[in-house]
């Protein structure tokens, strides 16, 4: 399975309003086009892809979506939001260090 990472971002403020955890999808690592496809559906065009640095080089990681957006508490409103969709293979890794007195 393939797991996603969602960061929302206002962009008609530029403000950040926060991001997902890793989280499992029900799309295999071959369905990665139809992981897309249900992402632009649910935020919006494409409007970019995601990368990071991998020694010297860059890998694509994922994609950026913008939709015009109502606020929640204001319907009448609306804002630009901006989602980074960040695909993983497997959940994150967390370690733990304790440091004794």
């Amino acid at each position: 399975m393939l797991y996603v990472q969602n960061a929302y971002i206002d962009r008609t403020q530029n403000a950040f309003l926060g991001e997902s955890d890793v989280y499992e999808t029900h799309f295999d690592d071959n369905e990665r086009g139809d992981l897309f496809r249900a992402s632009q559906r649910e935020y919006g065009r494409c409007v970019g892809t995601a990368y990071v640095d991998r020694d010297e080089e860059a890998q694509r990681i994922g994609w950026v979506f913008v939709k015009r957006e109502a606020f929640e508490d204001s319907p009448s409103e609306t804002y630009l939001r901006e989602v980074w969709v960040t695909v993983h293979e497997q959940p994150e890794t967390r370690t733990r260090e304790y440091h004794y007195a």
